[in-house]
């Protein structure tokens, strides 16, 4: 898949308002996501012909078709649960 002409294409621009794209790799497009811009990845696996959608903390959110369909889920998804901000972080809190 080629990132580069999908997010040229016309349709895709109207949806790229809540969304920064920080780093487009072969095979992988690295995005931010407002508020946070925290970066957010969609991978495509040409073997499989699909693209694997992960949220900022690295939180698994599903499997695309389509670039359209994979930003859409990215939108709709609800990756407030597991950042930090939200006292879901890995580090032990220290005892009071």
């Amino acid at each position: 898949m080629n990132f580069h002409w999908e997010l040229r294409k016309g349709r895709l621009r109207r949806d790229l308002d809540w969304l920064r794209i920080l780093a487009i790799r072969r095979h992988e497009l690295v995005i931010g996501r407002s508020p946070t811009w925290a970066p957010c990845r969609i991978r495509y696996y040409p073997a499989v012909g699909r693209m694997s959608i992960h949220g900022p903390a690295g939180q698994y959110i599903g499997w695309s078709d389509s670039l359209a369909d994979a930003l859409d889920q990215l939108a709709r998804a609800d990756t407030s649960q597991v950042l930090p901000g939200n006292g879901l972080s890995s580090r032990k809190e220290q005892k009071q």
